[in-house]
């Protein structure tokens, strides 16, 4: 969650051995927004040296080094990946290694780089998914920082020996980079421009195509059913309400509708009225994916959605035998199943079977035993189950 922030005091830094891990006890800070304010806490803290590691950068690195210039340039350090895809997709990246070249900073190049890491003393570190731009300032990002030193560790022999394998950036070629690349970044610009249309473009088009067919659906749904709302069509959007509980979300349509209103047509053409509680629970479908439900209704919105069943300490019997029962709603897939339920049994086993239900028909999908602690027949709880007209 954005702005999220949490302190673990539970052992979190983690050595690889194999398929093993061996774990260390450090207090870890976990960051789910943007970090450079901790990286500025991290800078005030330093007394020798400031090493970066990211494949991109722009302005943000240069200012953060600026808040540590007494300790000179000369214990400044950005290692970044120096390829022409990287140069292409950040524009401003060749004029920020220029200036922090021009200011004595030391840049050095390690192909395939991908890390994000700020190194302290060589002690402390921030690492995480955050580039040192404006833009990773901007995304959703996360970034651990632990609250202890890394000295001694694996984690900071790797970082150390990236820094020995990456190789000084010439200004020069920077300047001679700046003046025969400039077209081809501006190629490349006008390319992501156009690019960036198209794709909208093209999500815009292909929700409208879902819209339409959706509507389709429901119209063909209200031509079949038996059962629909007396005014017909009711338009509602999703909506906040504000209560004493803090507020929820809630789909809500204008006062001038009744979603409780509902008319039955009889075989005969004859129409009756049918009538919903108010604020009761009750079974619905999204029609764009067949997703399985309750709601409750009221008379101008739907407050909630329930996504399960709780059928805790009720059992069904069959044959003599008490099962235990569980109903699920799957998430995914729903268009080939939106309703799983598991019968079982302590001794006899189980059976859990997928049911696709789109309201005026409903059919077993899939179907699975398993066996309890004694000898279980499959033949025994399917032939209950057929003989209850559950399969």
């Amino acid at each position: 969650m954005p702005g999220s922030r949490a302190c673990a005091r539970e052992p979190g830094n983690y050595e690889l051995f194999g398929k093993n891990m061996k774990r260390k006890e450090i207090d870890l800070t976990y960051l789910a927004r943007d970090v450079y304010p901790k990286w500025k806490q991290l800078l005030k803290a330093a007394n020798e040296r400031i090493t970066v590691y990211t494949p991109f950068l722009d302005k943000v690195v240069l200012n953060l080094l600026q808040t540590r210039a007494e300790l000179g340039c000369k214990n400044f350090a950005v290692i970044t990946d120096f390829n022409p895809v990287s140069i292409l997709e950040q524009p401003h990246q060749l004029l920020t290694i220029k200036k922090a070249l021009s200011k004595g900073y030391s840049v050095l190049s390690l192909t395939n780089l991908h890390a994000k890491v700020l190194l302290v003393d060589d002690k402390y570190v921030a690492t995480g998914s955050q580039n040192f731009t404006q833009r990773g300032r901007k995304n959703k990002e996360c970034t651990a920082v632990p609250c202890e030193q890394v000295k001694g560790s694996r984690f900071l022999e790797t970082l150390l020996d990236w820094r020995g394998q990456a190789v000084p950036i010439d200004e020069e070629l920077v300047d001679t980079l700046l003046s025969k690349l400039q077209g081809k970044i501006r190629q490349y610009k006008k390319l992501v421009q156009d690019t960036e249309a198209t794709f909208d473009s093209i999500c815009k088009s292909h929700e409208r195509q879902k819209q339409k067919a959706l509507i389709q659906r429901l119209e063909e749904l209200e031509r079949q059913s038996r059962i629909r709302l007396s005014q017909g069509v009711v338009y509602a959007s999703l909506d906040y309400v504000q209560s004493d509980g803090g507020g929820y979300e809630c789909l809500r349509a204008d006062n001038i509708y009744d979603m409780t209103k509902w008319i039955i047509e009889n075989p005969d053409g004859s129409i009756e009225p049918y009538r919903l509680d108010r604020l009761s629970m009750y079974p619905m479908i999204l029609a764009d994916t067949n997703r399985m439900g309750f709601a409750r209704i009221g008379k101008t919105r739907i407050s909630y959605i329930r996504r399960g069943l709780s059928w805790t300490g009720r059992t069904l019997t069959l044959n003599g035998v008490r099962l235990n029962v569980s109903i699920t709603f799957p998430e995914v897939d729903t268009k080939t199943r939106n309703i799983t339920i598991k019968l079982s049994h302590q001794y006899y086993g189980g059976c859990e079977f997928d049911i696709l239900f789109i309201g005026n028909s409903v059919e077993v999908i899939d179907q699975r035993y398993s066996k309890g602690s004694v000898l279980y027949e499959k033949e025994y709880m399917e032939s209950s189950l057929k003989k209850y007209n559950l399969l």
